[in-house]
């Protein structure tokens, strides 16, 4: 009880608001950027912004001491609010629908907080290592947290490269795989126990989020051919990616037990 409440007494952290903030701003500006003069739609351009705000929620969330959600949340805040103004000032065209740059506003807070939650995780603060050692159980934190992560990794390395790679379709699909790996990799690395089914499911849940937003974001027509062959890949690479992250935190001597 002690310990709840020192933590709810715990107060504001404004080193990691501020760093949040830039961080998030060279982040976010740096996406936007790159994916403006590559896909002139808006709604992508929106999605990688959330995806980078999620990255500076995520950053705080890791690299800061104690817990530092909120910290994530307000430096999301002022990522957002700072964006929103550059883009009305510079004219571009994203700017121009006010529905959409209200919908970064009211979505680039909670996915930054989000961020900041799965930072928190992958760093260990707010493990309760005795519980997740004893569970057979899946473990719901590590699947949302994985969701996260490979939600973050598929859109960012799908879109940013495709300025190098002129939108090849392959080039597409490779980053599509190896950001399940990657996902699959840190969170099976960074969980303590055995935590390889909850980033394979999370794949599933990831592929679904993606179909959601090319459906009806987007409006692409995917055959369902096609959604399943991504969720069946999803899992697969996840699953892949979280075995490789087990053995090496076995290789590196860093598995925790009860």
């Amino acid at each position: 009880m002690a310990n709840e409440t020192t933590q709810v007494a715990q107060p504001l952290q404004w080193k990691w608001v501020i760093i949040g903030a830039l961080v998030g701003l060279v982040i976010v500006g740096a996406s936007y950027y790159i994916i403006e003069q590559t896909f002139h739609n808006i709604q992508i351009q929106i999605l990688v912004m959330l995806a980078g705000c999620i990255v500076t929620g995520a950053v705080v969330g890791y690299f800061s001491p104690g817990v530092t959600i909120k910290e994530a949340a307000i430096g999301g805040t002022i990522v957002v609010l700072v964006m929103t103004g550059f883009l009305y000032a510079v004219d571009a065209a994203v700017a121009k629908n006010v529905g959409i740059n209200v919908l970064l506003i009211i979505l680039g807070i909670p996915v930054s907080w989000v961020g900041g939650w799965a930072g928190e995780n992958l760093q260990g603060s707010a493990v309760n290592l005795d519980e997740e050692l004893k569970t057979n159980k899946i473990q719901w934190k590590w699947v949302i947290t994985s969701v996260v992560v490979g939600f973050v990794l598929n859109v960012l390395l799908v879109f940013l490269p495709s300025k190098i790679f002129n939108i090849d379709l392959n080039v597409a699909l490779v980053s599509f795989l190896v950001s399940f790996i990657i996902a699959g990799f840190i969170v099976g690395y960074k969980s303590p126990g055995v935590t390889i089914k909850e980033p394979a499911f999370a794949g599933i849940i990831a592929v679904i989020l993606e179909w959601l937003f090319l459906e009806f974001g987007l409006k692409l027509n995917i055959a369902v051919p096609y959604l399943i062959a991504g969720l069946a890949l999803g899992f697969l690479f996840t699953l892949i990616g979280a075995w490789l992250g087990e053995k090496y935190q076995d290789a590196v001597g860093k598995r925790v037990t009860a």
